[in-house]
C-alpha cells in the first residue's frame, strides 16, 4: 500500500512527471480541441502543433521549475497519463494559482473535478493559502462553467489579452476564498 499522499484520490493520483510520460503528453497536447488552453510555458505556442522535441522541452522546464508544482495526472488503476496540473506561488504564497488540463480523450469522466478537489484540499488544509485563483479565456465556456460549478467566481481580468479566430478575447480571473471553500469543501469539487 502506498504511503499517504494528499495527491491520491479515488480514481487519480498526482505525481511528478517522468520521461516515460513524454509520448502521452505529446499526443494529447497536440489534440486540436486543446488549442489555446494547453497551459504550457509562455514561450511555447499554445496554438501551433508541437514537435516531440518541443514537448521534451516542456517536460524539462516543468521538471526544473522550483517555483511551481507541476503534476502528471494519472489514472490509478492503469497508471495512464490523463492530464496535467500546476500550482504556482509566483507573487504571493497566500494566493496560489492553479491550472488543470485533462486529455480530450479522458474528459467528461469527473477527472477535472477530482484533480480540483485534491488541489484545493491540499492548498486550503496544508498551506496558508486563503485564496486560490486561475486564469481562463472568455471564449472557453466549458472552463467557465466548470469553475462556476465548483464555487469559483469571476473576479476580474484583462481586456483584449489575445486574438482568437481574428477577434480579441479577454482573459478572466476566477478565484475561491478559503472561507467559501470551507462552507462545503467536499461538494465544491464533486459536482460534475
Amino acid at each position: 500500500m502506498p504511503a499517504f499522499s494528499p495527491f491520491h484520490g479515488p480514481n487519480l493520483e498526482l505525481r511528478a512527471f517522468e520521461p516515460d510520460d513524454i509520448t502521452s503528453l505529446h499526443e494529447y497536447l497536440n489534440h486540436p480541441s486543446l488549442a489555446g488552453r494547453r497551459y504550457v510555458p509562455w514561450d511555447v505556442s499554445d496554438l501551433l502543433p508541437l514537435s516531440r522535441r518541443q514537448v521534451e522541452g516542456i517536460y524539462n522546464k516543468w521538471s526544473d521549475d522550483s517555483s511551481r508544482a507541476h503534476f502528471a495526472v494519472v489514472r490509478r488503476q492503469t497508471l495512464k497519463l490523463v492530464g496535467h496540473a500546476e500550482c504556482a506561488w509566483a507573487w504571493d504564497p497566500l494566493c496560489p494559482t492553479i491550472e488543470i488540463v485533462v486529455s480530450p480523450a479522458e474528459q467528461r469522466k469527473g477527472y477535472g473535478s477530482e484533480v480540483l478537489k485534491l488541489l484545493l484540499t491540499y492548498l486550503f488544509e496544508d498551506t496558508q493559502a486563503h485564496n486560490v485563483s486561475g486564469w481562463l479565456a472568455d471564449w472557453n465556456q466549458p472552463a467557465r462553467r466548470f469553475a462556476g460549478r465548483h464555487g469559483f467566481k469571476e473576479v476580474g481580468g484583462m481586456r483584449r489579452a489575445g486574438i482568437r479566430q481574428g477577434k480579441y478575447y479577454d482573459l478572466l480571473t476566477v478565484d475561491i476564498l478559503r472561507s467559501e471553500w470551507q462552507v462545503n469543501p467536499g461538494s465544491n469539487a464533486h459536482a460534475a
